[in-house]
């Protein structure tokens, strides 16, 4: 049973979230690299187009700019897309993982992170760059607040799919799971069926001496 159960966790792909700016992801990912050896591991990057399109030294709003300008515009914010993730999936080749990767469009960061994990079925999402030992307590707040605004877009979209009953058998099975987790919930939302999730923060203090930032589908 013991192995069937190791054998399970192992099979779990972990999706951690990257920004852009690869220098201000990197410990964040080699935290859930570090900390989810033996799982599978997926990138993922929300991509926001940009709403202006450069031309001729101006800018114009997208709606309005010629569309074959919007489109080879377009086509070079997805080349740069592209070698941002490769940059990161060159990192975990680094640690000996084959990672994949997940690219999402879409004009609000939580809203793309709400929907990719509601979509995708996620059961583990790993978040934020706290993994940094010099990231500042500015930086911080700033995360606690995008983490505020997330699980609001969370209970916005997820919530009204979500039937009475269900709450229920997800309440009952939360109380069960807390007792086998080593993880310290912050704050529980239903989902469609019997899963759920908890936006939790690692007790125990991996290699760096800091936490970070995961939210578990159970």
């Amino acid at each position: 049973m013991e192995e069937t159960v190791t054998s399970r966790i192992l099979e779990e792909k972990i999706y951690v979230a990257v920004g852009s700016t690869v220098w201000k992801n990197t410990s964040n990912l080699i935290w859930a690299l570090e900390n989810y050896k033996g799982n599978k591991i997926c990138i993922v990057h929300i991509h926001q187009p940009s709403p202006m399109i450069p031309v001729l030294g101006t800018k114009f709003e997208a709606s309005t700019a010629d569309e074959e300008l919007v489109r080879a515009y377009r086509g070079k914010e997805t080349a740069k897309t592209d070698k941002i993730l490769q940059e990161y999936l060159s990192i975990c080749l680094r640690k000996g993982v084959q990672a994949e990767k997940l690219c999402i469009e879409m004009d609000s960061i939580e809203k793309g992170i709400v929907e990719t994990i509601y979509h995708h079925r996620i059961r583990k999402f790993v978040m934020g760059a706290a993994a940094d030992k010099h990231y500042s307590m500015e930086a911080k707040m700033d995360e606690v607040r995008a983490l505020s605004s997330l699980l609001s877009e969370f209970h916005r979209f997820v919530l009204p799919h979500t039937s009475t009953d269900s709450l229920q058998e997800v309440g009952n099975l939360n109380e069960q799971n807390e007792k086998e987790s080593n993880l310290s919930s912050l704050d529980t939302f239903s989902h469609i069926g019997t899963s759920e999730v908890s936006l939790s923060v690692v007790q125990e203090e991996p290699n760096d001496s800091t936490s970070n930032v995961s939210a578990e589908w159970e």
